[in-house]
């Protein structure tokens, strides 16, 4: 049972026709500019009410445009507010100076269509831009931090009309997604510099910092809470305006106390004392992922205990005004093969039928509907 509502290179020559089209792909694609603008309301950064969103995962880029319809249709039919969607930079500018916004604005235009608010989550890094001793993976940290803010700023440029919130990079504290390794100081320095573009091209924006994910410091990972101190002592929380966190502790309920070495979920409360000792009281916290997969794996729950991890961590963001809104990963599988995890952490299965957990999710949004 939860207490304090807690958890129990080299220039290139361009024809004349490649300069055109260069030009043209810095302005808001028909699609995205038919769609109608989102703002204030349920969109904005701060509510009283408790949101509940969805973090499908890059899954739903390779959706198709019916499929996509009808995964955007099933979320906006359980009440959730918003929709946290890849805005990846490898894929955007994998050759330097030119962008391919084909896919990117896709999926923003159906989600904006369907009334849901898009979260940005802006990461990644192409090949050309990566810091040495990581060439061969995205998630190699850029190398230059002021290249990565210059991205983010055409991002915001591109779709200030139509959604505010901006996450920067995903998951800092772990080698999976910074590599060569995890560094608070040098995510701090690219937070820094990311925030302040973002807030140049749109003041009213709400920026978030990459959500920490479930870790124990190791000499390879850093655990969420030694992460987050060594941003407040290098003034990394300077340049964000809420906390973000990712509090999975599959196959454990979320109120395990076994978990508590490595659980973010747990750690959300000390993270607070962290954030309150920081004069960042005002501030939220964030959870852009969080659920458990189902399947067959040797860490895979049942379908009633997803829903109960998926209940548990949604009770809490109602109880504790300190918490944001709370994106559930994911809304549909992004496969059928029920031995991978990483396939399996849907509110839909595959062919779209339902999981116990997006009931659960419909019933907690009808009775607490988004502000």
């Amino acid at each position: 049972m939860l207490q304090r509502v807690q958890l129990s290179g080299t220039p290139k020559l361009f024809t004349l026709t490649t300069l055109v089209l260069l030009i043209l792909s810095m302005f808001v694609s028909p699609s995205v500019a038919q769609a109608a603008p989102m703002s204030g309301g349920k969109c904005s950064g701060m509510s009283s009410a408790p949101r509940i969103g969805v973090s499908p995962g890059a899954s739903i880029g390779a959706a198709s445009d019916t499929d996509l319809d009808r995964e955007l249709t099933a979320m906006s039919n359980a009440g959730v507010f918003g929709v946290r969607v890849d805005i990846d930079w490898s894929a955007i500018e994998s050759v330097r100076g030119r962008f391919n916004w084909s896919n990117t604005d896709r999926i923003l235009s159906a989600v904006v269509a369907h009334g849901l608010c898009p979260l940005g989550i802006i990461a990644y890094t192409p090949q050309w831009a990566r810091v040495a001793g990581a060439l061969t993976d995205s998630h190699s940290r850029p190398a230059n931090p002021d290249a990565f803010a210059a991205f983010a700023s055409t991002v915001v440029q591109r779709y200030r009309d139509y959604m505010n919130l901006w996450e920067v990079w995903n998951e800092p504290n772990i080698v999976g997604f910074f590599k060569p390794k995890p560094d608070p100081t040098a995510y701090s320095i690219l937070l820094r510099a990311t925030y302040r573009a973002i807030k140049a091209a749109q003041p009213e924006s709400t920026v978030l910092s990459g959500g920490l994910a479930p870790a124990e410091s190791n000499g390879t990972n850093i655990g969420p809470k030694a992460f987050l101190q060594a941003m407040y002592d290098v003034g990394g929380n300077q340049y964000f305006d809420a906390f973000n966190i990712h509090p999975y502790t599959y196959p454990y309920l979320p109120n395990d106390p076994s978990t508590a070495s490595w659980s973010t979920a747990q750690a959300m409360w000390p993270m607070r004392d962290i954030m309150v000792a920081g004069g960042d009281s005002a501030k939220q916290i964030w959870l852009t992922e969080f659920g458990a997969p189902t399947g067959t794996a040797a860490n895979a729950v049942t379908e009633q205990v997803q829903s109960d991890t998926i209940g548990i961590v949604m009770d809490a963001v109602l109880g504790n005004s300190w918490m944001g809104p709370a994106f559930v990963y994911s809304s549909r599988d992004a496969g059928t093969n029920t031995a991978d995890p990483e396939q399996n952490f849907g509110l839909l299965r595959r062919d779209f039928t339902p999981k116990l957990a997006y009931n659960r999710v419909a019933g907690f949004t009808a009775a607490h509907p988004a502000a």
